[in-house]
C-alpha cells in the first residue's frame, strides 16, 4: 500500500489537497500496461456482455439473481442464501426481487420451516427467459473470453484469478 502524506491548504473558498505518492510503491511499466489492460478489459467485456442481456430484456443483476435460482433445487432459495450466493445484501436483495416480481420473473413466500424467512423462486416466465438467455449470454462469455485463450493458459490464469479473489476476500 503506497504511505501518502497530505497537505491541505485554502485557496479562496477551495481547499487544495497535495499527495506525495511513494515511488517505490507506485506500479513500473509493466504493471501499469497490465493494470490498464485488465481494468480496460473489465470494463469493456462488462458492457459488452451487460448490452447482449438487455437484448434479453434482462440486466446483470436480473440474470445473476435467475442464474442462481437456476441452479438451485426446485429453482429456489431462501432470501439469505440468495444474497449470500451473489454477495448482497438484504436490502438489496429485497428491493431487486420486489422489482423482479413485479415483472413476473420470481415469486417470494414465507419459508415453511421456520415462518420467518422468505424464499425466492423461479417463475415459469423466468424460465423460459433464462433458457434464452443463458444460451445468448454463454455464447457471449465464449465469444469476448474463452475464444481468446488458449488451452494452455487457461490453468494460469484460473490460478491467477484465484489467488486474486482469495486477496480480495481477505479484504
Amino acid at each position: 500500500m503506497a504511505t501518502s502524506k497530505a497537505q491541505h491548504g485554502c485557496h479562496g473558498n477551495h481547499v487544495a489537497r497535495v499527495v506525495h505518492v511513494n515511488p517505490q510503491a507506485s506500479l513500473d511499466e509493466r504493471e501499469q500496461r497490465t493494470w490498464s489492460a485488465f481494468v480496460t478489459m473489465r470494463r469493456d467485456l462488462e458492457a459488452v456482455l451487460a448490452r447482449g442481456l438487455a437484448e434479453d430484456g434482462l440486466s446483470v443483476s436480473d440474470f445473476e439473481v435467475l442464474a442462481r435460482l437456476g441452479q438451485a433445487p426446485g429453482g429456489e432459495l431462501r432470501a439469505r442464501d440468495l444474497a449470500a450466493a451473489i454477495g448482497w445484501d438484504k436490502a438489496r436483495l429485497s428491493k431487486h426481487v420486489t422489482r423482479m416480481a413485479g415483472r413476473g420473473l420470481v415469486s417470494r413466500r414465507e419459508a415453511a420451516d421456520d415462518g420467518r424467512g422468505q424464499v425466492i423462486a423461479l417463475t415459469a416466465e423466468a424460465a423460459q427467459v433464462l433458457v434464452t438467455a443463458g444460451a445468448n449470454h454463454l455464447a457471449a462469455v465464449r465469444r469476448y473470453f474463452f475464444d481468446l485463450i488458449e488451452p494452455d493458459e487457461l490453468d494460469v490464469l484460473e490460478q491467477v484469478l484465484s489467488r486474486i479473489n482469495a486477496r480480495a476476500a481477505e479484504g
